[in-house]
């Protein structure tokens, strides 16, 4: 592996392993200083959880398909897929692993996070929306730059 590779992959490993840290910390403070003793209480003024008792399995399941795909995204050699886009996206890979480890510890991700009529959210949460909205800002602009070059190309002809 080029050293330029090993670099760019120490960043997404540190990036993971801190928002996944951040994150379980900040659950794990909420629920001490709510004096939350079993996964019963949770649901109180402070702290929320996604209940998804009845699709626990599926959910689980799920969470861990689109992370595979995430993770083949970050370690694909595709040349479309720059080491920028893959540092952007290793922050939902770190948010969504953070929730999927949450599920199966605590059998649902802690939501603690409010802000007015928005639904409650976590750190992990904010991880996965930061890396879906530069991925989904990436592959805008790298559309539109290749619709110019297209329609470029065809003026030519």
């Amino acid at each position: 592996m080029k050293k330029g590779k090993n670099k760019i992959y120490i960043v997404i490993f540190i990036i993971i392993v801190s928002v996944i840290i951040i994150d379980q910390i900040s659950k794990v403070y909420i629920i001490k200083k709510d004096n939350i003793l079993n996964k019963d209480n949770i649901g109180n003024s402070n702290i929320l959880s996604n209940n998804e008792d009845t699709t626990k399995g599926v959910g689980i399941i799920t969470n861990l398909a689109i992370l595979f795909i995430i993770l083949k995204i970050i370690v694909s050699d595709n040349q479309f897929i720059g080491n920028k886009t893959k540092i952007l996206i290793s922050f939902a890979f770190a948010g969504g692993l953070s929730n999927l480890i949450d599920k199966m510890i605590r059998g649902q991700a802690i939501e603690f996070i409010h802000i007015g009529r928005l639904p409650a959210f976590n750190i992990a949460d904010i991880s996965i929306l930061i890396g879906w909205i530069t991925f989904v800002a990436i592959f805008t602009s790298f559309s539109s730059k290749e619709f110019e070059k297209k329609a470029n190309i065809k003026k030519k002809e």
